[in-house]
């Protein structure tokens, strides 16, 4: 008996007998970082012909099966498998529900879905929407706009602790820097240096938005995939806008910038450097290791969840000045002494 052929919205948690035919938009391995990156499996990023998407994954035991036969944008037929609720956090569709590969999954190419099923399908969003995801690990939104600069540590050969951040300006001129780490900043920085004509514009998908220092970054992930230009319709339509409004001028300047230098600093002499240098725009990747704290000199406050600005407390809430919010999320900021040096430390409540 044939499978019914239904759409993803019609899916519920349990073993399915039904069949869905999705466009297969992205996947991407998943690894146990607190494993030393051992690899779980492959997770990924359905399509279906009502631009419905939904995450799916394969588990590292049946990667034999299916691996060779997965391809990035093609069509399948998919069966015999397994509906589940998906995690609450870092969300990379709006669907709640997640499909697992079982040992009796089939997951065959289409050359003829019954239903068109669209090319390509992102969430983007702008900024303030970004600003309101950022330190909620609640979604993984997906950002579009127009690359202005980009600088990396990236070096030939690449070394440890490879980082590429981009800064990209989007919607009314607000601009972002988002981050890409280790592998994926080698592979963005090759990327860039093989492109004949620096690109203009990016599509960034599944980033985490965060604040720092009250100012908005964003943060690859495992899912981050990355389009220049015309690599989708979504970035061809924003390309050509940015030619119209173009005054015809070529850049100044390559995209692309290395860091002139890249050496190990210690607390000391990287307190003593900001003390004593003369003045000068310079940017610090600092990675560091607590091994102690010295609970004798440090105090905490109640800081705003968004802007980390103290927050005025009321008899039954908490006001921020900063945010005009009379409702605000508290989050408690220590001030720590690390070696004679002041950092700050977050903990949420």
């Amino acid at each position: 008996m044939a499978n019914v052929l239904v759409l993803l919205s019609d899916l519920h948690s349990g073993r399915s007998s039904s069949a869905v035919e999705v466009r297969l938009l992205r996947f991407w391995e998943a690894r146990n970082v607190r494993r030393s990156g051992e690899l779980m499996g492959v997770d990924m990023l359905l399509l279906d012909s009502q631009s419905t998407m939904m995450p799916a994954t394969v588990n590292v035991n049946r990667l034999a099966t299916h691996l060779t036969n997965l391809e990035e944008g093609s069509v399948y037929s998919l069966t015999g498998f397994e509906v589940t609720h998906c995690n609450q956090n870092y969300r990379l569709s709006d669907s709640s529900l997640l499909i697992r590969f079982t040992d009796s999954t089939s997951f065959k190419k289409v050359t003829e879905p019954a239903v068109p099923i669209p090319l390509e399908s992102f969430r983007f969003r702008n900024y303030s929407e970004m600003l309101g995801l950022a330190n909620s690990n609640n979604q993984l939104p997906d950002l579009i706009g127009e690359i202005t600069a980009v600088k990396s540590t990236v070096t030939d050969p690449p070394q440890d602790k490879n980082r590429v951040m981009a800064t990209i300006r989007m919607d009314n001129d607000t601009s972002v820097t988002m981050s890409l780490f280790d592998a994926q900043a080698v592979k963005i920085h090759n990327q860039l240096e093989q492109i004949g004509v620096d690109p203009r514009v990016v599509v960034a998908t599944s980033v985490n938005p965060k604040i720092v220092g009250g100012r908005l970054f964003l943060n690859a992930t495992s899912g981050t995939h990355i389009y220049f230009d015309k690599q989708t319709d979504a970035g061809e339509r924003l390309f050509y806008r940015l030619v119209e409004r173009d005054t015809g001028l070529p850049p100044v300047a390559p995209l692309l910038k290395s860091y002139a230098k890249v050496e190990k600093l210690s607390i000391s002499e990287l307190n003593d450097f900001v003390v004593t240098a003369t003045s000068q725009e310079i940017d610090f990747i600092c990675a560091g290791k607590v091994t102690g704290v010295k609970l004798d000199k440090g105090w905490c406050y109640v800081s705003c969840s968004k802007c980390f600005k103290k927050l005025q407390r009321s008899v039954s809430s908490l006001t921020c000045m900063s945010c005009n919010n009379t409702s605000a999320v508290g989050v408690l900021r220590y001030v720590l002494t690390l070696s004679g040096l002041i950092i700050y430390a977050e903990l949420t409540v």
